[in-house]
Parts: C-alpha cells; structure tokens; sequence
C-alpha cells in the first residue's frame, strides 16, 4: 500500500482495476474448481458404492462355499470401468480370497486385511462387508483412480487461465479508458491550479465538460477560486490602506518575528528614533533605550517574550545627536488562526511634548511660581509623611510658620513688582539656612512654612530659629533701596503638640501671631496654654451666634468735652455684651473672635442702627444739640463691605438723625492695608454726608503722603500716646506734632484717655480740640448719659466746671 501511494492517479486507476478483476476471477474459478472437484469425488464415491454392494452380494454364496473361481469371476467384471484399479475381496479370517488389478503396474492385494489397511494411497477406496444373513463372512475392497478426477480438473483450470488473461487484458482497456474520464478533468484541474499560483491571477477558471460529480467538483473549485478572488482583492485592500495608514500614522508601527528581527517599521518610526537605516535591528533599537531604562525595557521585553504578556510603558531614548525622546511602547503578540505564534506587533507614541507638559503640570501643582518653593500641597503631604516616619522612628519633626512683617507696606511703597523680588530673595535665604532633607514652601501670600526633619531636642530647632532671623534681618537691596525686613516665627513640635496635619498648622500659625503680638521679629514655641486659647476661641464663637440671635448686646456712651469752653461735642458708642452667665463683656474679648468669624458684619450693623436711633431720639428731644456728633467705630470687614455707603443711607433714613450727626471711627491699620480702595471707600462715604475719623492714629504705619489724601475729618490720638504725659518727653513731643500737623491739614484732633489734668492742661496749651477719657467720664448708659448732660450743662452756666 505505501507503494501505491506514491504512484500516479493514472497507474493506480490501472493497479486497481487489475488487482480487483484478478482477485474477483481468481477467486470465482477456486470456487467453481472446488465444487467440481467435490461434485466429481461424490459421483465417483456413488458409483463405486453401488458398485461395491452388488459385487459384495454375488461374493456372499461364493465365498459361503469358498468357490474361489466365482469370486474370481464376480472381481472380473470389474474390468468393465476402467478408473476401477484393484478389488479384494477377504474371507472372515481376513485372508485374502479373490483379488483384481487393472494392470500388471497396480499394486496387488496383499495377503492380510490389516496389511491393507495400513496402506496409503491417492486414489477412492471403500471397504465393504460381506454378510450371510446377520453374520459377517468377509471384506471387499474396492479402489478408483483418481487421474480421471484430475484430467477433468486440470481442463477446468487450463480455461480458468484463459478466462483470467482475457478479464486482464479487459480490465487494463477499461482502466485506460476509466482514467481518461477521471484523470483528464482532475488533470486540468491541477493545470489551471498551476496555472494560477504562476501567474498570481485568481481570475483564471477551469472548464466544465460534464455535469457528474467531476463537474460539481470543477463548479466547487471554480466557487472556491471566486472567493480567493474576492478574499485576494479584499486583503490587497486592506493591505494598501494599512500602508497609508502606517506611512501617514503618527505612531511607530513595528513587527517583530520569532526569531527576535524586525520584519517591519514605518516611516514615523524611523522620525521618532531618528534612523535612516532601511532595515534596522531590534538590537539597534535596544541600543538607543535610555541607561536607566534599558534593565526596566530588557525585563519587559523578556515577558512579552517568555510569558506572551502585553507591555505598555513609557521610556527614553537617546538619539543619535544626543538628545532625549519620551515615548510611549505598546506591544503584544500576534497569532494565526490556529494560535500559532508569528512574532510581536507593537506601537511608539513620541510623548516629549506631553511629557513636558506633565513634567510642568506637576511641577505647578507642588511648587510656588514665583519663589520654586513646595507650595502648601506639596507641604503637608511631606509633613504627613514625616508624622508617619516619626511614629515609627521615635524621633521628631518640627514645624515652623514665618509671616513677613510691614510686607503689605513695601508692597503698597515700591510697588508688587519689588514685593515680588523681596519674595524671592527671602526664600533664597530660607533655602541657603536649612539643611537639604529639610522643606521649605510659600503657603501664599507672605506666610512660608519650614519642616525640619530629625529633631532631637528643642534647642536644635532653637538654633535653626535664631538663624533664620539674623538672616533675613540683613538688608535687601531693591530698586536702589536697602530693605530690612523682619518675620515673625510660630513652632510646634510632633508628636509633642499633634500629630494630625491640620491641628499642627492651626498650631503653628497661633504662635506665629502670638510673636507677632510680642511686637514682631521673633519666635514663640506653641504651648497647652494656646490649645486652651483655641477652645475658648471655639466656644466664644458659639456663644456670639447665640448672643446675636437673642440680642444680648447692650451700647454704652463715653462723652467727647470740648477743651476749650467743655461742652458736650459728641459721644463714642462703646458696644458691650451682657453674658446671662458671665455677666458684662468688655468689647476686647469679643470683638477679635467676631472680627475673624466674621460675625462682626451683623454686630456692627445692630451696633450703627442702635447708636443712630439712641442719639437721635436725644437730637429730637432737645437733650443734645444738634451739632452733636455719635461716634460709631467700623471694622475692617464693616470698612470693605461693597454695600458700606448703601448700609449707611438706610440707617439714617430709619433713624431719622441727620447726617452730619455721624461720624464713622476707622482704624489707621485698616487704612493702610489697601490705601488707594481705602480712599475710593471713603469718597463714597462722604457722599451720604457723615464725618470720618481716623481712630487710634500713630499706632499703625500712615505715611503722610497718604494722610493728606484721604477725605477725612477727625484725628483721634491714640491714648498711648496721652498716658504717658507728662513724663514721657517723647510721647508729648509726638503728640503735639500730630495735633499741629492735623490743623495744618484742617483737621480736628481728639485725644483719647485722658485721665489727670496734667494731661489736660498739656493738651489744651498744644490746643487740642477735644478730649476723651476717665478725667471727664466714663462710658454710660443711656440714662446715665442723660443725667451726667445735665449735669455738665449746670456746671458750664455757673461757669464752675471742675474736674
């Protein structure tokens, strides 16, 4: 069979054809041979049986009588069938008594029956008994060639050869015949096949000559060549326009094979490693991978390999000019249909651009623009970390926050331009005085913060503290000036103070404001007695939203005295708040809370309604007269409120005082924090026709180049300056200065706190305009102040004043 396998379809048409015919003939003539050789047994084996029997009857009187010529004469007729060879014929004691050959040549009987029996032969035999009645009285046997069997088998065979050579020579005509009906099409079949992949034109069809099932074969493989036709077509489509695709693509496109070559890249590939090779190497490729990205690159690469693992990662290159690429590989593997691994397709993004972008990005969202410091983000997450560290660690971290002082001033004097370079200049030298693992940021405005890791005692932070403070005390030169600025520093401690970001803030700024009260350019460490401030801070706060809510606030007025005859020019609203537990609250406790909580809006609008419908009522009655001015003092939030002037119409409108009966008492510092808005407020304040006054002048930083700007009426001197004449020389030397400079500048001067009448004569000598304090009053209730004015009119009439 493995021989037949490779022979032609025609010569195994042909081998068939005969195998199969001479198999079919030779084993229908075995079959017709064996039946006429047992067919020809049998008639022989009939006739010599019957034979036997008539001859054994004649024997039977014979051989009863021994008539040994009788038995002769009955095996003679034996002669009349010549395939009869021998006859015997033995008595009872099996003893040869007659016997017959055909020929001398045949073998004679022998003498015994047993000798007989042991003897072989080819030929028929049969024994016979001779019987008399019942008793048996002899044998015969009898022996039939067997050449005439043969003769007629041998022509039986003779014609059987005849008959196979012609089925032979038939069937080679007819497989002939057979193969040009089956070959010729499968011929031609594989002709156009041939054909076909020649040329590479799957346009070519094959003929149909019949419609057989060789015709719905060439009807199939002509479909078949349809569909590759149409598949071809399709896939050169698709090809093409992956070409186009590939070659306008901004990505890199590449293909890698089994064996680690690369089969194919695109031209945006080649712009993006800046090759011109037309067929790089993927070692070439390796070569240009960044140093400390080739091991990453390797690792990954040898997954995709061993384990089929998809990549994506990003990784420099370094060109052949030395320049540095980002971008960004993705590759996988690619399989047939059957699963079979063919290579590893992959893609380049360039990511330069977005990676610079990102690089910035990060760069804004931890870092200050101006000064390059870690902003406030970036800050506390490295502070939480170090709280994390220093749980673990034992050791500690300390936290400094430093605000500038006078920053608003410079700013407002040089312009933001040089604030701007000052900032800049002061995180230099906060950078040059820490150490590297320490951080530095801005947390807006003028407030930076600086973490200092790996404390293990308080006077290392002691010693960083001092520093910082010589260091930004030297002078900073800016637009041709020299600056000397100072900070105000605030330290807490982990874990000692907190160990929660937020509180350790909240802790440091405390103390920073705490230096800042101590008069500036120092430090102060946050303590317990802070935390307790805080809570308090926190309960104050609740208890003012109720105090507001149920109205616990009371006014009290302290009298303004004319100094030169002392009549009554006007009274100051003092607010106070009566505590249903702790009783009267003086403003000092409160207000600062209500300041920051902002609170202050709704108390010093109830505070301005009620001290203009309380004068007014006095106005109208006659108990004041009507030059007498109300003082009510505005807060900064009050001050910057952009409904101010609005607020200021409606009170007077519902308290029906008139306007020039109000004067609004701003604080210097409130002034100076934004002068040119502070001036535009003001102008839009005087349009409703009430008076302003500067409260507490001299205490803040006015420059006099802005005083003579704003359209003010009133300065109030500070009672810091009253409280100390006359045995401050410097106190009474400024406060005569400021009240000259006042009149020069048309503008009436109060001073506050008087208290003895050494201060009073002083003041009236440098003619001051008014006073105010504890010499002449102290703040009152409504009702007191109705009867202490009727008092002081009586003592003015009897021209008796006495203090």
């Amino acid at each position: 069979m493995q021989a037949l396998q490779t022979q032609s379809l025609r010569r195994k048409l042909v081998i068939i054809s005969l195998i199969t015919t001479g198999l079919t003939l030779l084993l229908s003539n075995l079959a017709y041979m064996s039946l006429e050789y047992y067919l020809s047994r049998h008639d022989a084996q009939n006739k010599l049986s019957v034979l036997g029997e008539v001859i054994a009857k004649r024997a039977t009187t014979a051989l009863t009588f021994n008539d040994y010529d009788l038995l002769h004469t009955n095996l003679r007729t034996l002669k009349a069938d010549k395939n009869i060879v021998r006859g015997c014929i033995y008595d009872e004691n099996q003893q040869l008594a007659a016997d017959y050959r055909i020929s001398e040549q045949e073998t004679a009987c022998p003498k015994l029956l047993t000798h007989l029996q042991s003897s072989h032969s080819n030929n028929f035999s049969q024994y016979f008994v001779i019987r008399l009645e019942r008793a048996h009285i002899g044998t015969l046997y009898l022996e039939n060639s067997r050449q005439d069997l043969l003769n007629r088998f041998n022509q039986f065979m003779l014609f059987s050869v005849v008959i196979l050579a012609v089925a032979v020579v038939l069937a080679v005509f007819l497989a002939n015949q057979l193969q040009e009906v089956v070959v010729r099409p499968m011929r031609e079949l594989s002709n156009t096949l041939q054909d076909i992949m020649n040329k590479k034109d799957y346009s070519i069809r094959a003929s149909k000559e019949s419609n057989d099932e060789l015709g719905d074969l060439v009807d199939l493989f002509n479909g078949l060549l349809g569909t590759v036709e149409e598949e071809n077509a399709s896939l050169k489509t698709s090809e093409e326009r992956f070409r186009k695709l590939t070659a306008l693509s901004p990505v890199g496109i590449f293909q890698v094979d089994t064996k680690q070559q690369l089969q194919y890249v695109n031209q945006r590939w080649r712009d993006i490693h800046g090759m011109d090779d037309p067929e790089p190497s993927l070692q070439e490729w390796f070569d240009q991978v960044h140093p400390a990205d080739l091991v990453m690159v390797q690792q990954t690469w040898n997954r995709l390999v061993v384990d089929h693992k998809s990549i994506a990662l990003e990784l420099r290159l370094v060109r052949r000019d030395g320049s540095h690429t980002w971008i960004h590989l993705l590759a996988g593997t690619l399989h047939d249909r059957s699963g079979e691994l063919l290579g590893y397709l992959g893609a380049i993004s360039d990511i330069s651009e977005l990676k610079a972008a990102q690089i910035q990005m990060e760069h804004l969202a931890f870092y200050d623009p101006l000064t390059g410091l870690a902003n406030r983000r970036l800050f506390k997450n490295r502070l939480d970390k170090s709280i994390k560290s220093v749980l673990r660690s034992g050791a500690s971290v300390a936290l400094m926050f430093l605000d500038m002082d006078q920053f608003k001033r410079i700013n407002d004097t040089l312009g933001h331009d040089a604030g701007d370079i000052l900032l800049k200049e002061v995180a230099v030298r906060l950078n040059a005085t820490v150490r590297e693992n320490d951080t530095v940021s801005r947390i807006g405005g003028d407030e930076f913060t600086i973490l200092l890791t790996d404390v293990h005692q308080t006077s290392d932070v002691l010693v960083v503290a001092e520093k910082l403070l010589r260091t930004l005390a030297k002078p900073i030169r800016i637009k041709g000036q020299d600056i000397v600025t100072t900070v105000s520093i605030g330290i807490t401690l982990t874990p000692e103070d907190s160990t929660d970001v937020n509180t350790l803030m909240k802790n440091a700024d405390l103390a920073m404001y705490r230096a800042k009260e101590l008069g500036r350019n120092n430090y102060q460490f946050f303590s317990e007695d802070m935390n307790h401030s805080i809570l308090e801070h926190l309960a104050l706060e609740k208890e003012l939203k109720e105090a507001i809510q149920r109205e616990q606030f009371t006014l009290m007025f302290q009298p303004k005295i004319s100094l030169f005859d002392y009549h009554i020019t006007g009274v100051e609203t003092l607010i106070r708040w009566q505590h249903p537990d702790k009783g009267l609250i003086p403003p000092d406790s409160f207000i600062p809370v209500a300041e920051e909580t902002g609170q202050i809006l709704e108390i010093g609008d109830w505070v301005l309604e009620q001290s203009c419908r309380q004068i007014s009522s006095l106005i109208r009655d006659g108990v004041l007269s009507a030059s007498t001015k109300v003082a009510v003092n505005l807060s900064a939030k009050q001050f910057t409120d952009p409904d101010l002037a609005d607020r200021i119409r409606n009170v007077i409108d519902i308290s029906q005082i008139p306007p020039q009966c109000l004067e609004l008492e701003i604080t210097e510092s409130t002034l100076m924090d934004d002068v040119e808005t502070a001036i535009h407020i003001m102008q839009e304040v005087k349009k409703t026709g009430v008076s302003i006054a500067i409260d507490d002048f001299g205490t803040g930083y006015s420059s006099l180049a802005y005083i003579k700007r704003f359209p003010i009426d009133v300065l109030k001197v500070d009672r810091s300056f009253v409280m100390d004449i006359p045995q401050d020389q410097n106190d009474m030397a400024i406060t005569a200065a400021v009240i000259a400079m006042a009149h020069k500048l048309s503008l009436e001067v109060v001073a506050e706190g008087v208290e003895t009448e050494e201060q009073l004569h002083f003041l009236r000598r440098n003619n001051c305009d008014e006073g105010q304090g504890y010499l002449f009053s102290r703040p009152l209730s409504l009702g007191q102040l109705h009867q202490f004015l009727r008092e002081n009119e009586h003592k003015r009439q009897a021209n008796n004043y006495q203090i």
